[in-house]
């Protein structure tokens, strides 16, 4: 699998739910959120739990990607979901298939 496929999973992943999410990550994979870092599998499970559970209705159907860059293990995503979320992004750093490393960013209500 490589880098886009992984990040392919991922997108494909926020409509399966939050275990099909999780499994692009390993216990050592380190999430950096507006809040602070994140680190290991229940933190980053709390973190895309909220964001699944708690986001308004018509969020994840709204979401759209506007760039997808990969270089190697590297990649950058910039998405919105309009009106509730007018710009994010993410970087990504995948190694063995796993998001080992990620950060991401949004700006919204």
């Amino acid at each position: 699998m490589s880098t886009h496929q992984t990040l392919g999973h991922h997108l494909q992943a926020f409509g399966e739910g939050i275990d099909s999410l999780m499994k692009d990550y390993v216990e050592e994979s380190v999430l950096f959120t507006p809040d602070g870092p994140l680190t290991g599998l229940a933190s980053i499970r709390v973190f895309f739990n909220d964001f699944l559970t708690k986001s308004p209705p018509g969020l994840l159907q709204a979401l759209t990607v506007t760039r997808q860059d990969v270089h190697g293990e590297f990649a950058y995503l910039h998405w919105k979901a309009a009106p509730f979320i007018p710009f994010a992004s993410d970087t990504f750093v995948v190694r063995d298939n796993k998001i080992v490393l990620q950060s991401v960013a949004f700006f919204g209500d």
